[in-house]
């Protein structure tokens, strides 16, 4: 046994994981390595390895063997607050390893794991499941509800609206929030306060807007910094939001009943339930899908 290991250990020794920063050499590399793999769509990982800018963190880690790249893990690192701590999220968004060195793939996220951050995973694959859980993760359920908001559209109501000219939602945010939305800029979020007309009360949002099943328009919260503001004006927000994006449909995604914003009686909704993985999150941890993938 004491032989294997030795060969196993000078064996691995072949094998390094390298941190990855935004246009230094080895990234450059890694976009080639990327190119020519065939097992993630590659401009759907350009697309997130771009959204958002974080020069103090990397935005993939790769494990180089001989000189060549042979696996890649996408990063997106984020600065969030649990009550009064702040901590650093890791949000694992990518992961492919060549089938010729998937014995190492754990490698990746031993490199991660040394770090003193929280770590999530909110698109794997089913059959990663077990692997995950291997490497310590717990495995919790989130929770998507879909809502279809047309049975809800009452009358106009003239007395609020979504403010979305830049200039004019920047001078009404907090430096807090500003920093989100200079964040949000290369993600193609939508980005405005839904605002009481001849008031200050208002909450500001960060929305995404996608088709599911290719027909069905629908805008998913992201981030709504006054949720009672929001629950309180509901059924006017979903007629602002057919008027404005012209949807059919609201999504949101959360772990805890009492953290959905989204309630109602209607029967037109749909809720499915989707496996992530966590670790080294703190206690009381409030989940969101902030600084992440935009489709689960």
């Amino acid at each position: 046994m004491h032989v294997y290991r030795k060969i196993y250990s000078n064996w691995l020794e072949n094998y390094s994981v390298k941190e990855v920063y935004k246009k230094d050499k080895l990234y450059l590399k890694t976009i080639k390595y990327l190119k020519n793999q065939k097992l993630i769509k590659y401009s759907k990982i350009l697309f997130l390895l771009n959204c958002f800018e974080n020069k103090k963190y990397p935005v993939c880690y790769v494990i180089v063997y001989k000189n060549k790249i042979v696996g890649f893990v996408g990063t997106i690192f984020s600065k969030k607050k649990n009550y009064n701590k702040y901590y650093i999220n890791c949000n694992i968004h990518s992961w492919l390893v060549n089938k010729d060195h998937r014995i190492v793939s754990s490698l990746l996220f031993q490199k991660i794991m040394k770090k003193n951050c929280v770590i999530t995973v909110l698109s794997s694959l089913p059959r990663l499941g077990k692997t995950f859980k291997k490497l310590g993760f717990r495995e919790l359920k989130m929770k998507y509800k879909l809502v279809f908001i047309k049975n809800f559209l009452p009358a106009q109501n003239n007395n609020f609206t979504f403010v979305r000219d830049k200039n004019i939602v920047k001078k009404n945010l907090s430096i807090k929030l500003k920093k989100l939305f200079q964040d949000y800029s290369n993600t193609g979020c939508e980005r405005f306060l839904f605002k009481k007309m001849k008031d200050n009360e208002n909450c500001f949002m960060i929305v995404h807007i996608t088709y599911k099943k290719k027909f069905f328009k629908t805008l998913n919260i992201i981030y709504c910094s006054n949720h009672n503001f929001l629950k309180k004006n509901l059924k006017i927000f979903y007629n602002l939001a057919n008027k404005f994006f012209n949807v059919s449909f609201c999504g949101e995604a959360f772990l805890k009943k009492s953290s959905s914003i989204l309630r109602s009686n209607n029967e037109l909704r749909f809720i499915k339930d989707k496996k992530i993985y966590l670790k080294k999150f703190p206690k009381n941890f409030k989940f969101d899908t902030m600084y992440s993938e935009l489709e689960y």
